[in-house]
Formats: C-alpha cells, sequence, structure tokens
C-alpha cells in the first residue's frame, strides 16, 4: 500500500459512490418506465450521475472536508487525472492507443 492510499477513506468512498450507484439505479428504473422517453430522461439526468461519480472520486482524499475546504465546482468536475478531460477525443487517435 502506498503513502496515497492510506490517506483515502474506503468508508467515504462507499458512501459516495453508494450515492452515484443510488442516482443510477434511478435513472435505469426512469428509463425501465418510460422507455419512449430515453433521450430526454438521458439528456435531463445523466450529468446528475457523473457529478456524483466525480463527487465520489474528487473527495475521496479529503472524505467530508472536502465539502469545506474545495470549491462546488471542483467537488464534481471531471477528475483531472482521468482521460477525456480536455474535450473529444479523436476516434483514430483512441484506436491507435489501443493497438
Amino acid at each position: 500500500m502506498t503513502s496515497n492510499e492510506d490517506l483515502f477513506d474506503a468508508q467515504w468512498s462507499l458512501a459516495t459512490l453508494n450515492d452515484a450507484k443510488e442516482a443510477l439505479e434511478a435513472l435505469i428504473a426512469q428509463i425501465e418506465d418510460n422507455p419512449d422517453e430515453v433521450q430526454e430522461i438521458l439528456e435531463e439526468d445523466i450529468a446528475n450521475v457523473y457529478a456524483k461519480l466525480n463527487y465520489a472520486f474528487n473527495s475521496a482524499e479529503l472524505g467530508s472536508n472536502a465539502l469545506m475546504q474545495m470549491e462546488d465546482d471542483d467537488l464534481i468536475a471531471f477528475p483531472a487525472v482521468l482521460p477525456f478531460k480536455h474535450g473529444k477525443v479523436n476516434s483514430q487517435e483512441a484506436e491507435e492507443d489501443l493497438n
């Protein structure tokens, strides 16, 4: 285990990821109940799922203290260490990366 892993609180991560899971489950249920409205549902609600996942990742090190120490936009922003941060990826470049 590295020193960075010691800084992350598993209970906090589980709590925030379960919150994201519940949002995803609710989104899935909406689509199951209204399959003809899938586009509208996704356009309106998938951002909430991403925000909760991003929050789980971005607050993992600070735990509940992240609410006091980080800006709201930073808490829900797409994590800087993950790919696709800066927009669309050229599909040919993505294929080359896989090979």
